[in-house]
């Protein structure tokens, strides 16, 4: 019996791969290698869940369900996915939305397709019991859980272990004589349908087949794009580069990832900015409608994000405070608080992600991508926009700085000026150089303006607590620390960012 090599197996990716268009058998391997390997056939059926109307197929995205489990397949092969966060942990049954709730927006699933996936997998060995070569024979088919067949294919697909050994050589060139040389397919990697991923070592988990893409869904009454060049076409193609922004982040939100409250605020940021910016380029009215829906939502995740930042500056606080001054108990229980703040937050968040308020902005958002409707500069030469709209976002960073910036409320407006001077700056891609060479100037603004707000807010968060923790009978000394530490860092930011201001 061979025995097992601790070195390289074969690669997962297929490096040829062969359409054959009937039943016939694999050629013999044998005379190829020390020793031939035939494992049974490994079956795997999975079901394809959408909305009556394919919302996610017209998105390239396909929901799965098979023995392994669920799974979401965005085109770059199927990635497993667990229940829903705030589900219930008693249904077992009950279907994943998170992941692709941002197109569906509360529409209804069921089984549209059912897939059956065949899998032969045959292992060539060396004398030494190295795994030389893999040939997987796969064969799917696909059809309507309703209807008869759709479709059926079945492909050859080769791995080697990446040496392209005589084993190899020898194998591909069988294959290819047995295969029609018509339908060979060489140098095909891992975007191919026959496409299969490593599970353990030696072997192979069951190809998939490459889903069938349908058309993304047209709206009715679409009007006609944009003529290139305009402002039009410039705004339009900015909001579809922020949407695959939106719809890459907004999953990862429902899923509590770390860090994408913070990323979902930059995409909110950077929607707003550009249709505040560019406005009249597309209708006003509509871009006023998803403004005024978008900042809904970015209060919610205002809240989210503040409290994130508490929580991963306390001990930072703490550790700035004088020794001794808060005890091992009272950090416990101001995390305890802390933690709870930001749970109750991001709860709130998510809730807001499953509300008409959020999925009317999604809706908007395409509709405006859509149909492109014209506002009263749409036809204007875009370079010419451009540069009159920067000009008056220059203008009013210039406005907030010269006037009395004395409190939080005028910080905060000269850091949202700034920012959407810079967002509206990077948005112009292709535009002539409006200044472009001071986006690193406004983004230490624009941090060094941030720091002093997460200052203040953190000192009034902790005085707050305080308040809690007095009512509960509790020692407060430590949170007076800690909002006494935070107050000097107000302090000592409040300096730089004069110094900033002064260049500005």
């Amino acid at each position: 019996m061979p025995t097992q090599h601790p070195g390289p197996e074969a690669r997962s990716d297929p490096r040829c791969t062969w359409r054959i268009p009937d039943d016939r058998r694999l050629p013999a391997l044998e005379p190829f290698a020390d020793a031939v390997l035939r494992h049974d056939p490994v079956v795997l059926r999975e079901t394809v869940w959408d909305t009556d109307d394919r919302t996610l197929a017209a998105e390239g995205v396909e929901l799965l369900r098979s023995d392994l489990g669920w799974s979401v397949d965005r085109g770059d092969g199927p990635v497993a996915v667990g229940p829903d966060l705030d589900g219930d942990p008693l249904d077992a049954g009950a279907v994943p939305r998170d992941a692709v709730e941002v197109f569906l927006r509360g529409r209804e699933l069921g089984v549209t397709r059912v897939r059956g996936t065949e899998t032969t997998l045959v292992e060539l060995r060396g004398r030494d019991g190295r795994l030389r070569a893999e040939v997987a024979d796969v064969r799917v088919d696909e059809g309507d859980p309703d209807t008869a067949l759709l479709r059926s294919a079945r492909w050859w697909a080769l791995s080697d272990d990446g040496h392209g050994g005589t084993v190899a050589r020898a194998t591909e060139r069988a294959l290819a004589d047995a295969a029609d040389p018509a339908e060979a397919h060489e140098g095909r990697a891992s975007s191919t349908p026959a496409e299969a991923v490593r599970s353990e070592p030696g072997r192979l988990e069951p190809a998939r087949l490459e889903p069938a893409r349908l058309e993304p869904v047209r709206r009715r009454g679409a009007s006609k794009r944009p003529r290139r060049g305009t402002a039009a076409a410039v705004v339009r193609e900015v909001l579809r580069s922020l949407r695959a922004d939106l719809v890459a982040v907004d999953p990862r939100v429902r899923g509590d990832e770390r860090e994408s409250v913070h990323d979902l605020r930059k995409v909110l940021r950077r929607l707003r900015s550009v249709l505040a910016a560019f406005r009249g380029a597309l209708d006003p009215g509509a871009t006023d409608t998803l403004r005024a829906e978008l900042a809904e939502v970015a209060r919610v995740a205002g809240t989210a994000r503040d409290a994130e930042v508490l929580r991963d500056r306390l001990l930072r606080t703490a550790a700035r405070t004088p020794e001794g001054y808060v005890d091992a108990t009272t950090l416990d229980r101001i995390g305890t608080h802390v933690d709870e703040l930001r749970t109750e937050a991001a709860t709130d968040l998510r809730r807001t992600m499953r509300s008409p308020v959020w999925f009317s902005a999604l809706d908007h958002l395409d509709d405006l991508i859509e149909r492109a409707p014209k506002g009263p500069h749409a036809d204007e030469d875009a370079a010419a926009f451009v540069v009159r709209r920067i000009g008056k976002e220059r203008l009013r960073v210039t406005k907030t700085v010269e006037g009395p910036v004395a409190g939080l409320d005028e910080l905060h407006e000269v850091r949202k000026a700034a920012r959407r001077l810079r967002y509206a700056l990077q948005a112009a891609r292709g535009a002539p150089d409006l200044g472009k060479r001071r986006l690193g100037f406004l983004k230490r603004v624009q941090e060094s303006l941030g720091e002093v707000l997460d200052a203040a807010h953190a000192t009034a968060a902790y005085r707050q607590l305080a308040v809690v923790a007095a009512r509960n009978g509790e020692d407060t000394f430590g949170y007076g620390a800690l909002a006494t530490t935070e107050h000097a860092a107000v302090e000592q930011a409040w300096e730089r960012a004069r110094k900033l201001l002064a260049k500005v």
